[in-house]
C-alpha cells in the first residue's frame, strides 16, 4: 500500500508541477551543443535550439549527429551539453535555478491547499465540534500558506521583469 500511495503522490506532484508551469507560461526549450576536445580546448561543432518536447520526440537526431561527428573526429571525444531554459524569460530551468524553485514552490502550494481542504472535509464529517475558524492547527497552516503565496507572487513579479525586457528588445 505504501508504494502505491507514494507513486500516486509522485504522479500528483508531477501534475502540480505541470500546472504551475502553465500558470507561469513557461516555454520549455533546450539548447544542445555538440562539442569535441577537452576542457578549455573544446570546440563547438553543432548547436540545436529547440522546444524540449521536440527534442524528447527526436532524440535520435542528436544521437545520429553525435555519431556522425565522432566518425569525422575519431581522435577526439565528441560530447553533448544541454541547457534547459524558458524561451519567454530566458531564465534557466536547471534544478537549482530560481525559476525551477518558483515552479516547485507553486506546486507545493497546490499540494498544501489540497491537503488543507482534505483536512477540513475530514473534520467536518468526523468532528462535530470542528470550527475551521478556531482550529489552531488550521489557522497556523493558513497563515503559513498565505505567506508562501505572497512570496510566490513577489517572485512572479520579479520574473516578469526579464520577460518585459526581452519583449522590448
Amino acid at each position: 500500500m505504501g508504494k502505491q500511495e507514494s507513486l500516486s503522490d509522485y504522479c500528483q506532484f508531477a501534475k502540480d508541477l505541470s500546472k504551475a508551469e502553465k500558470e507561469l507560461k513557461i516555454e520549455n526549450w533546450v539548447q544542445i551543443s555538440i562539442c569535441y576536445g577537452h576542457g578549455h580546448q573544446s570546440v563547438t561543432l553543432y548547436t540545436y535550439d529547440l522546444p524540449r518536447e521536440v527534442y524528447e520526440r527526436r532524440m535520435w537526431v542528436i544521437r545520429w549527429r553525435v555519431a556522425r561527428l565522432q566518425c569525422q573526429h575519431p581522435r577526439n571525444d565528441v560530447y553533448t551539453s544541454f541547457y534547459y531554459y524558458d524561451k519567454r524569460s530566458g531564465e534557466s530551468l536547471e534544478v537549482s535555478s530560481c525559476l525551477s524553485k518558483l515552479v516547485s514552490a507553486k506546486a507545493q502550494i497546490t499540494k498544501a491547499e489540497r491537503r488543507m481542504n482534505e483536512y477540513i472535509e475530514h473534520n467536518r464529517q468526523n468532528n462535530m465540534f470542528f470550527d475551521e475558524n478556531t482550529d489552531e492547527e488550521l489557522v497556523k497552516f493558513r497563515e503559513k500558506l498565505e505567506r508562501k503565496k505572497l512570496e510566490c507572487a513577489e517572485c512572479e513579479k520579479r520574473l516578469e521583469q526579464p520577460v518585459e525586457k526581452r519583449r522590448n528588445n
